[in-house]
C-alpha cells in the first residue's frame, strides 16, 4: 500500500491525461488514493505492496502473479509492445484469467475496477507515460462460423507452425514445448488448445483472433500482425476454435450398465458412458515455492456388467514416457461417499489423520495395473491386487482402460454395489517432468455411482 502522499499526488497529476474524451466519458475521476487502498484489499497478497509481484501468497501460484511494476500486460487489444487500453485491463480485472489463480473481481462496484486500473497503471509510470497514446487493433470483419475457411484455417495452423508448440491435435504437446519459458525466465507451457475452459484472453474466435494479431506479451506467442491477413487470422481462429472439447464438470461419475464390457477404447459401447472431466492440481512445495504439476484434466467414464467395472480415462501428457520415471496414473476409492469430505483431499494425502484408500496404480508399460488398501503410494509393483488394463497414446493423449471387480478380493477392498455410491479420485504423474510421489496432480472426490 502507498503511503507517501505526494507520491500519491504526483501519480494523480500524472494519469490524469485523457486519451479520448468519448474514451472516458463514462469513467471515474481518478483518485490514486482510493486505488491504493482497493489494491491493498484486493490484490496486495498475490502481486505484492509495491505490484512486483511477490506478495505473501504469491509462492503458492502458477503461474506466478504478474510483476505489474513492469508495465508488461499479456492480453490486449492493441498491438505487440505496445500498453493496453484501460478497457483492456478493466476487462481483465472484472472477467480475470481461467488456469491461473488471478479471479474475477465483478463483484467490486464498476467505479472500483476502474479506480484499480488507475492505479495499476501508476505502478509503471515509465510505461504509461501521460503523452501515450493506445490505438486497438483492427481485427477485422468476422466471417461468421458458416463462411469461415477451415480448410484454409488448418492448413495456417501448420504453415505457421502452430503445430511446433501446441501440437498437431493442439494437445500442448509440440516438439517446442518443452523448451519454452516466459520474459521472466519461468518455464512456460504452450495452451491446451483443446480446453476452451483454460484459454486466459477469452475462447471464442473474436478472442483468439484478437491473441493471433496482438500476441501475448512476455510469453514465447507472437504477434502475426505482419505475416497473415486479417481474414486468413480469422479463418485460423475458427479452426482453432473447433479443436475445443466441449467440457463436462460434475460431482459424479456415472456407470452405464451393459450386457458385456467392450474390449477396446473406440468400442461404440462407450457412447452410453456419460463424460465426467475433472481438474487436477499440484499441491508439491520445494522451499515453500509451489512445483508445477503438468497434467490438468483427466476425463472418466465407467461401464459395469454387474460384475466388473470398467474405467476409461484419458488425459493429456507431453510425451509417452515409459522408461525411467514413467507417465502413471493411480485410482482412488473411498468405501464411504460421504465420508470424502472428512477424509480431506487428495492434494494432502497421505498426511496425519488420513484415512486408508484403496488405490489402483497403473504406470506406462505396465501389463497391467495394481492395487491395495493403504496409507502409501509406495513399491505399487509389489502390490497384490493384479487388474488388466488396457493402454494406448496418441497425438499428445493417453487413454487408459482398467477392469477391476465389483467386490474386491483383499481385505479393506472397496466394495462396489449397484445403486450404491463410493468416493472416487484420481492422481496423474507426467514422467518426462520427473514427476513421482508427492510431486502430482490431484483431482478432487466426486462419487462413482453405478447404475
Amino acid at each position: 500500500m502507498v503511503n507517501n502522499r505526494s507520491l500519491v499526488v504526483s501519480l494523480a497529476i500524472l494519469l490524469s491525461f485523457v486519451p479520448s474524451a468519448s474514451a472516458l466519458a463514462e469513467k471515474p475521476a481518478v483518485d490514486l488514493a482510493e486505488g491504493a487502498r482497493l489494491f491493498e484489499e484486493n490484490c496486495a497478497r498475490c502481486h505484492g505492496a509495491g505490484g512486483a509481484g511477490d506478495g505473501r501468497d504469491a509462492s503458492k501460484m502458477l503461474p506466478r502473479p504478474r510483476v505489474l511494476t513492469d508495465g508488461v500486460y499479456k492480453f490486449r487489444t492493441t498491438a505487440s509492445g505496445t500498453i493496453p487500453t484501460d478497457e483492456n485491463l478493466y476487462k481483465t480485472i472484472s472477467e480475470g484469467l481461467p488456469g491461473s489463480r488471478m479471479p474475477n473481481f465483478d463483484k467490486l462496484p464498476e467505479e472500483s475496477r476502474w479506480q484499480l486500473v488507475y492505479y495499476i497503471k501508476s505502478l509503471a509510470p515509465s510505461v504509461f507515460t501521460p503523452d501515450q497514446k493506445t490505438e486497438v487493433l483492427n481485427m477485422g470483419r468476422d466471417p461468421g462460423e458458416f463462411k469461415a475457411d477451415m480448410t484454409k484455417g488448418k492448413e495456417l495452423y501448420t504453415q505457421l507452425g502452430c503445430n511446433a508448440c501446441h501440437g498437431a491435435a493442439g494437445r500442448a504437446d509440440g516438439p517446442s514445448a518443452p523448451t519454452l519459458v516466459d520474459q521472466w525466465n519461468n518455464p512456460i507451457r504452450s495452451a491446451d488448445l483443446t480446453y476452451g475452459w483454460n484459454y486466459r484472453g477469452g475462447s471464442e474466435p473474436r478472442d483468439i483472433v484478437t491473441r493471433l494479431i496482438a500476441g501475448i506479451d512476455g510469453t514465447p506467442m507472437p504477434s502475426y500482425a505482419d505475416a497473415v491477413k486479417t481474414e486468413d487470422a480469422w479463418n485460423l481462429a475458427y479452426y482453432v476454435h473447433s479443436l475445443q472439447v466441449k467440457s463436462n464438470w460434475s460431482r459424479t461419475l456415472n456407470a452405464a450398465a451393459v450386457d458385456a464390457l467392450p474390449e477396446s477404447a473406440d468400442d461404440p459401447l462407450w457412447q452410453r458412458a456419460e463424460r465426467t472431466d475433472l481438474r487436477m492440481a499440484s499441491n508439491y512445495y520445494v522451499n515453500g515455492e509451489l512445483v508445477p504439476a503438468r497434467i490438468i484434466a483427466v476425463s472418466a467414464q465407467a461401464l459395469h456388467d454387474g460384475k466388473t467395472v470398467l474405467l476409461r480415462l484419458q488425459w493429456h501428457d507431453l510425451n509417452e514416457t515409459k522408461e525411467g520415471t514413467p507417465d502413471a496414473l493411480a485410482v482412488a476409492l473411498m468405501a464411504d461417499a460421504r465420508a470424502k469430505w472428512a477424509g480431506g483431499s487428495l492434494r494432502g494425502w497421505p498426511s496425519t489423520g488420513s484415512p486408508e484408500l484403496d488405490l489402483i496404480y497403473w504406470a506406462a508399460g505396465w501389463p497391467e495395473a495394481k492395487e491395495t488398501a493403504g496409507l502409501s503410494l509406495a513399491a505399487p509393483e509389489k502390490w497384490n491386487g493384479s487388474r488388466p488394463t488396457s493402454a494406448s497414446y496418441a497425438d499428445g493423449e493417453w487413454t487408459l482402460m482398467i477392469r477391476r471387480p465389483l467386490q474386491p478380493e483383499f481385505e479393506k477392498g472397496v466394495s462396489l454395489m449397484k445403486n450404491g455410491r463410493v468416493g472416487i479420485g484420481f492422481m496423474a504423474w507426467e514422467g518426462s517432468s520427473n514427476e513421482q510421489g508427492r510431486h502430482r496432480s490431484n483431482s478432487s472426490w466426486i462419487d462413482l455411482v453405478l447404475n
